[in-house]
């Protein structure tokens, strides 16, 4: 994953950093793999030690990544445009591909 996305990682909306939009590789089956291995691991470790401190914890961050992840989808299309709207109607928030309507390519 970080191979595909070379110099276009980064945490949060930086503004005033440009970067490549990466739709290639895991990327065309999950708009956000990083954050999806972040709430399976959350996940894991809540579910490996079943303590409801733990579950808590997971829970929280599970939310909290998906606030940033709502943030960060109204913000790309001000970044990327068209471009960016297409790959978001292709391709899930967390994993796999969306049906595409081939009556509409025809």
């Amino acid at each position: 994953m970080l191979i595909r996305l070379r110099n276009c990682w980064k945490a949060g909306i930086a503004e005033n950093d440009k970067t490549d939009m990466v739709t290639n590789g895991i990327y065309g089956f999950s708009r956000n793999p990083a954050f999806l291995g972040f709430d399976l691991v959350y996940a894991g470790i809540g579910l490996m030690f079943c303590n409801p401190a733990l579950i808590v914890v997971s829970v929280f961050a599970g939310v909290m990544l998906h606030m940033q992840i709502l943030q960060e989808e109204k913000y790309l299309p001000t970044v990327f445009g068209e471009a960016y709207e297409t790959y978001y109607k292709q391709v899930s928030r967390y994993f796999g591909r969306k049906n595409i309507d081939r009556s509409a390519r025809l």
